[in-house]
């Protein structure tokens, strides 16, 4: 079996907003997959940060097995990606019905407050909030912002990506 036609059968690309964030693979986990543990009950993000990176999850999606597992392959490689400051940015749906996606890259001062061995930050510096809708994609946003207020922030819009600091 390959996971490309079961656990990852349906599967979107939303490409980088700009070049130095990564693309996300958004997998649509079939109903006898999902949970509360997905984001919106159903999700599974993976961070691309190269092309190369898209071939071996290609590769790995695609690849014969005897049984399923998680297509996890890059959920703990260390991000080559540095930032001096908290990016936040949104992914608009790339196809009617899938989500919106905000994702933030933290700097090392913040992610060095985490909990030792704990995944709170995707590949060490991303983290990744799926949305039903823009709405709650700016609600979200601005309570993010709220909550950072006074910290160095780079915010990317979908209406024009790299259009403001914050």
């Amino acid at each position: 079996m390959r996971l490309t036609e079961h656990l990852a059968a349906c599967r979107c690309l939303y490409p980088r907003v700009v070049a130095s964030l990564p693309d996300i693979m958004l997998i649509d986990v079939p109903a006898c997959f999902a949970g509360a543990s997905l984001p919106l009950g159903r999700y599974y993000p993976i961070l691309l940060e190269t092309a190369a990176e898209l071939t071996e999850l290609e590769a790995f999606l695609d690849a014969p097995r005897k049984q399923l597992v998680l297509p996890d392959l890059l959920d703990c490689r260390p991000s080559r990606s540095v930032s001096e400051c908290v990016v936040i940015a949104r992914y608009p749906p790339v196809l009617p019905g899938w989500p919106w996606v905000l994702l933030c890259q933290w700097p090392a001062a913040y992610t060095a407050l985490a909990p030792q061995g704990s995944d709170l930050f995707a590949r060490g510096t991303y983290t990744i909030e799926l949305l039903a809708s823009r709405g709650d994609l700016i609600r979200t946003e601005n309570r993010l912002r709220e909550t950072l207020a006074g910290h160095q922030l780079w915010y990317i819009s979908d209406e024009e990506a790299g259009s403001g600091h914050a």
